[in-house]
């Protein structure tokens, strides 16, 4: 595992650890507070104060007046949060170099494909990718999902896959194949005319959710349609029935074909 690896899990729960180390932070400022208050008598301003004297390793005399001490608590709050602003706009800076070299390298990328939808079905095909060295790109709308793809070195883009502008940073005028892996018909037949209008060249797989959506589809430019419940049927028929591979290939290259010089099909 490289830094880059480790730097992207470390980012990933940034958010949740900043408010941790925050309501942390303040319940430390409170009990040494009282601690104060209890131990050495003093008031609440003078606990206070000595406090954040011990927290920033400032030196603080409790024979100032109050109105030194006030300026003092400013200075020393002030400095500080400044120091953190600068910190965070820092690290906000190296972690969107980091995203403009991701998206970047994508727009080199030429000949991959593009999961378009990280759900069940897209999950399974990068992973199939992944393991068999294929370049590919995914989109998807869920923050969380393109932010654990990225922490685990895939390429993602967080946005709308129907959209031409984030089509064309997934790479799509130079993709060669796209995966519609939306969570309806009628946005995966959107999305292949979309794709085919920005690359007519490119090679559109996709699966359908209802028989009725076949034909639309296919007339919208897709090559290849698949309906996983009538694959996954088989699979469990074959299963169920102790049938050889060779039964199963059987039944699914009687699949229904469409318009045969085109080479399009379905499996269905």
């Amino acid at each position: 595992m490289n830094w880059k690896t480790i730097w992207k899990k470390v980012k990933l729960k940034l958010a949740d650890r900043t408010v941790i180390l925050i309501i942390a932070l303040i319940d430390l400022i409170l009990f040494a507070t009282l601690t104060y208050m209890i131990e050495e008598h003093y008031t609440f301003f003078n606990s206070l104060y000595n406090t954040l004297c011990d927290l920033t390793f400032a030196h603080c005399d409790n024979n100032y007046g109050v109105l030194t001490k006030i300026s003092s608590l400013t200075t020393i709050i002030g400095t500080w949060g400044a120091l953190a602003f600068i910190a965070g706009q820092a690290l906000e800076a190296f972690m969107q170099g980091g995203k403009k070299r991701m998206e970047s390298e994508i727009m080199k990328m030429k000949d991959h494909y593009i999961i378009a939808g990280y759900g069940a079905l897209g999950k399974t095909v990068g992973e199939v990718f992944q393991n068999q060295g294929v370049s590919y790109v995914v989109i998807d709308l869920n923050p969380k999902i393109v932010e654990k793809l990225n922490a685990q070195g895939v390429k993602a883009i967080e946005g709308d896959a129907l959209e031409q502008d984030v089509l064309k940073k997934a790479g799509v005028e130079k993709a060669k194949g796209i995966i519609a892996s939306l969570g309806t018909d009628s946005n995966n037949v959107f999305l292949t005319l979309t794709a085919k209008e920005l690359n007519p060249n490119i090679t559109i797989s996709t699966r359908a959710f209802t028989e009725g959506a076949i034909n639309k589809l296919h007339r919208a430019g897709a090559e290849l349609i698949v309906v996983p419940e009538i694959i996954g049927g088989l699979e469990l028929a074959r299963t169920l029935l102790n049938l050889e591979e060779s039964h199963l290939e059987n039944l699914i290259s009687k699949s229904k074909i469409v318009d045969r010089k085109q080479s399009k099909k379905t499996i269905f």
